[in-house]
């Protein structure tokens, strides 16, 4: 049968999917230097997606600046020029930076939540920069029912008075989530018009991710044994590393593309049965592990409690009303434009050695128990023992036994 989006999803599900909306080689992108060193403005930059990017830029022999409130990994990049201040309160350096003459080819903003944040600091740096990079999201998008929707699909919209009534990131709900990143899209190129790049990547994956939004399969495949496949493992699935998504902002940088680009791997490129292999077949092969994948038809799974993308992350069945065109969202433009994507191993390993490596060095400087607490965070996904409980009720309902809910 063809399950409902409620019935599925679950509410907590449904709108963890409306907040959370990348084939090449093995290994890092090389994307090709512009002609010219350029000077760049990020404002952030020590986060998540903000390090592969400064790497690439300096890599690519760019001067970076990094304006930020030196409190997330202030440590990194210490012969960078660093500019301490607060996007809501003290945009004293940015207003320093004008006054002294300072000009900078691009300003890249991954901290766009609401209109206001970004259009303040835009007035401020309009005297001093050449274009304005806008890291939007895919959730601006109405809907997923359509395969193959591009850059022109209808957008989610949000009432004047409910806009009026999130002034800060701190308020933005998953429910208003899409339609505020909207605003604040065409907030900027009104006040910039055709010096913006606006950048729609959906779920960013790889190192530094903190979600447990996709590094449950890698993490889950190096534990071994049996685990969920959802599904029949034909659903599509569309993510992007994070280190392919630092590569494409410097391209747009480099190239001078202004407009609209979905940063995301191709549609329909990507299966679940790929993502949930690969993440097998990296983990067996890195650590020597024995992990089988038993697929768990989508309906079962729901009838136990088993939710899409909160339970079994980065996957929603098409088969599910408003989803139909998950995981085909059209990159075309973008690929068009430079935008490449890494081997499917190489993102999950990514993620995967993350997790080992960053765990091992909190064990070592803050205890045993609270790294447990982060490795549960950062594993995300179904707990283990309810992952077990559910084959035990699968393999019944395969053997005609039990009527398979519990």
């Amino acid at each position: 049968m063809t399950s409902t989006r409620r019935a599925f999803l679950g509410q907590a599900g449904a709108i963890g999917i409306t907040a959370a909306m990348a084939s090449s080689a093995m290994g890092a992108v090389m994307l090709p230097r512009s002609r010219k060193p350029m000077r760049i403005l990020f404002l952030g930059g020590t986060g998540f997606a903000g390090p592969p990017t400064v790497r690439r830029a300096i890599a690519n022999g760019h001067e970076v600046t990094l304006f930020n409130r030196g409190q997330t990994a202030p440590d990194l990049f210490p012969d960078l020029e660093h500019i301490q201040g607060d996007r809501y309160t003290d945009l004293s350096g940015l207003e320093k930076l004008v006054a002294d003459g300072r000009k900078f080819d691009a300003v890249i903003d991954t901290f766009t939540y609401v209109p206001e944040t970004v259009t303040d600091s835009m007035k401020i740096l309009l005297p001093a920069m050449g274009q304005y990079v806008v890291i939007s999201t895919t959730s601006v998008y109405a809907g997923r029912e359509t395969p193959g929707m591009d850059e022109t699909a209808p957008l989610a919209e949000i009432s004047d008075e409910r806009a009026a009534q999130v002034t800060s990131h701190r308020e933005v709900t998953p429910e208003v989530y899409g339609a505020m990143k909207a605003r604040v899209e065409r907030a900027a190129e009104d006040l910039f018009p055709g010096k913006v790049c606006v950048i729609r990547p959906g779920l960013i994956v790889g190192e530094r991710d903190t979600t447990g939004r996709y590094s449950y399969w890698p993490v889950r495949a190096s534990e071994g044994g049996t685990m969920i496949g959802p599904g029949s493992g034909d659903d599509f699935v569309q993510y992007i590393d994070v280190r392919d998504l630092g590569d494409f902002m410097i391209h747009c940088i480099e190239q001078r593309h202004m407009g609209i680009y979905n940063g995301i791997s191709p549609a329909g490129e990507r299966t679940s049965r790929d993502m949930v292999q690969s993440a097998v077949r990296v983990a067996e092969k890195k650590l020597d592990v024995k992990t089988e994948i038993e697929w768990v038809d989508a309906d079962f799974l729901s009838e136990n409690g088993v939710n899409a993308w909160q339970h079994m992350p980065a996957w929603v069945p098409n088969s599910v009303a408003g989803y139909e065109g998950q995981g085909q969202l059209s990159t075309a433009k973008s690929i068009k434009a430079g935008l490449k994507t890494r081997h499917i191993d190489d993102t999950a390993w990514s993620a995967l050695s993350y997790f080992i490596e960053r765990g091992n060095e909190l064990e070592a400087e803050r205890g045993a128990e609270f790294a447990a607490q982060w490795r549960a965070r950062i594993r995300g996904g179904l707990l283990a023992e309810r992952e077990q409980e559910v084959l035990k009720l699968w393999a019944a309902h395969k053997a005609g036994g039990q009527p398979g809910q519990g």
